[in-house]
């Protein structure tokens, strides 16, 4: 018989739950899919950890109606840039780097590698001053929540901007990283809480049936969406999506799968608190999808 063809949902809810087996120091048991094997309410993933029943049910996350779709161009055009940058910018801090929602719009192709280059070469030199600014790590006394500072520019025509981040409980695999998106669309934020409540309507109520009968019920977000979309605003859309239910799940997690050779897992929101592990070992962690399972695959 023919099973349901098995995309990141699987591996991303394998990969919650490998955080979860690390923070409790413990290993799952009893893994079930109720979506293969009509056991329940039809949730990806269902395991049992520490005594504990955990109900695991995925939603891919999207600024706008299609937006993912919407990325090829934008992929295109800032991944040779990324690939000239990343884990290269003046260490220690964590780098963003945004362009309009369309830089290559109007270029022709044979000055696209023309202005990428150009884009490296201002990024770097506006690196090395926001460096030069804060080259140290800041104490949690002197600036608990650490050192942020801001570069603009307009070159060869695409607006940027250059975002750096320093504090103490900015992770080490974090330094030197660079980190590409776009500016924001108008009114793109009330789109994404638009998108957010649509997807809770539709997975929340299959949740609730299982944490009703005594599972703790986990949302497990996966983002897609390397240019407007990171796991603070998505949190944000969560946060504000959630108002008007009364079915909150016990956790919302995130799944960035933006990199496909490295995805990056946080605990969003944890009984009612957001980012519960700030400042743990457990602020994040990255996997090979390749290391990843496609649970529940029959």
């Amino acid at each position: 018989m023919a099973t349901k063809p098995i995309d990141n949902e699987r591996r991303a809810c394998d990969a919650v739950a490998k955080v979860l087996e690390e923070r409790f120091a413990a290993r799952r048991a009893n893994a079930t899919s109720p979506e293969d094997n009509r056991v329940g309410p039809p949730v990806e993933y269902v395991f049992e950890l520490t005594g504990e029943t955990y109900a695991l049910e995925h939603t891919v996350v999207e600024a706008f109606v299609r937006q993912i779709h919407k990325d090829v161009d934008f992929d295109a055009f800032a991944a040779p840039i990324a690939r000239a940058l990343d884990r290269q910018m003046p260490s220690p801090g964590s780098y963003r780097l945004t362009f309009a929602i369309h830089p290559s719009k109007g270029l022709k192709p044979k000055r696209i590698a023309q202005v990428q280059a150009a884009i490296v070469a201002w990024v770097r030199a506006s690196a090395a001053a926001m460096h030069a600014e804060c080259p140290e790590v800041p104490t949690r006394g002197r600036r608990p929540h650490g050192h942020e500072s801001v570069r603009r520019a307009t070159v060869e025509g695409v607006d940027l901007h250059l975002h750096r981040e320093i504090g103490w409980s900015l992770p080490e695999a974090a330094y030197g990283r660079v980190f590409c998106g776009r500016f924001a669309p108008p009114s793109y934020e009330t789109l994404r809480v638009e998108r957010m409540r649509a997807a809770l309507a539709k997975k929340l109520p299959k949740l609730q049936s299982w944490k009703d009968s005594g599972a703790r019920s986990v949302l497990v977000l996966e983002n897609r969406d390397r240019s407007l979309s990171n796991h603070v605003v998505i949190l944000e859309a969560a946060e504000e999506a959630l108002e008007a239910r009364d079915d909150a799940p016990d956790e919302i997690w995130l799944v960035d799968t933006t990199i496909r050779t490295e995805w990056t897992v946080w605990c969003l929101m944890r009984d009612g608190l957001s980012f519960p592990d700030e400042e743990t070992p457990f602020r994040f962690r990255e996997f090979r999808p390749e290391d990843l399972v496609h649970v529940g695959a029959v």
